[in-house]
């Protein structure tokens, strides 16, 4: 199966729109908490990781052995570096977006910013070629742009409906989740403008945008799964970035 990454602006749906994709596909499904938990494994000693082993594997472990795995072969190959992993960078990579709209204040928050982004990369990266997953967010089409069997979709939505969904599922009343949605989308700008020069609203990333306003999140899951099969069961390759699709802009 190939990969598919999703990435969507806060409340418009795209975790819902991953797991569906992943349950009908059969593939495991990564979003920003299990990242980090997958680099929290990665960054464990080879003694825990072998006692990791030895048990039934859970998704987490078996997702942070073939990370490892791929890190220790590129060492040996001498085609990898320092993988940055480090204490306490589970809790960089597990930062939602409207927890990370500041500019860094310091030099060590300047670094702890460039750790986020080459240690998010890195770890998609190597998900990725373990192949058989839904990734969400985390900037996977910009990092994956040039896999060309990979899947990437965008998800938007208005603000009316966004605001709806962060209110029920955040427990917040209009003008919380307002200014919820306010600083992660000027969150999730600043990483896309910082890390790879663009938008996460950017069509030129994806091979296709939703827009849960005017389509249901089952029929997006339902399109998108078919056309994963359809790049499966003929050995497709998704055409790269060179290849632009028509704009699709985020309605107000």
């Amino acid at each position: 199966m190939p990969v598919i990454t999703i990435e969507g602006r806060v409340g418009a749906g795209a975790p819902d729109l991953g797991r569906l994709v992943a349950i009908e596909l059969g593939l495991d499904f990564v979003d920003r908490l299990m990242l980090a938990e997958i680099a929290r494994r990665v960054g464990s000693t080879v003694g825990a990781l072998a006692d990791q082993e030895r048990r039934v594997p859970s998704l987490v472990n078996r997702l942070a052995q073939s990370v490892q795995r791929m890190l220790h072969r590129s060492a040996v190959a001498g085609m990898g570096g320092d993988p940055y992993f480090g204490p306490g960078v589970e809790h960089l990579i597990s930062r939602p977006y409207n927890e990370m709209d500041e500019q860094p204040a310091s030099s060590a928050a300047e670094l702890d910013e460039i750790q986020f982004q080459e240690t998010t990369a890195e770890v998609i990266r190597d998900i990725a070629q373990a192949g058989n997953v839904v990734i969400l967010s985390r900037g996977g089409a910009a990092i994956l742009k040039d896999h060309t069997d990979v899947l990437r979709v965008g998800v938007v939505a208005n603000k009316k409906d966004r605001i709806r969904r962060v209110m029920v599922r955040q427990k917040m009343n209009t003008a919380e989740a307002e200014d919820y949605i306010e600083h992660a989308d000027n969150a999730q700008h600043r990483y896309f403008e910082r890390a790879f020069k663009s938008s996460p609203i950017d069509p030129f990333l994806y091979h296709f945008m939703w827009n849960t306003s005017d389509v249901s999140i089952e029929y997006a899951a339902q399109v998108t799964v078919d056309a994963a099969q359809e790049m499966a069961d003929k050995g497709l390759r998704w055409a790269g970035t060179d290849d632009k699709p028509a704009p699709v802009t985020e309605p107000e």
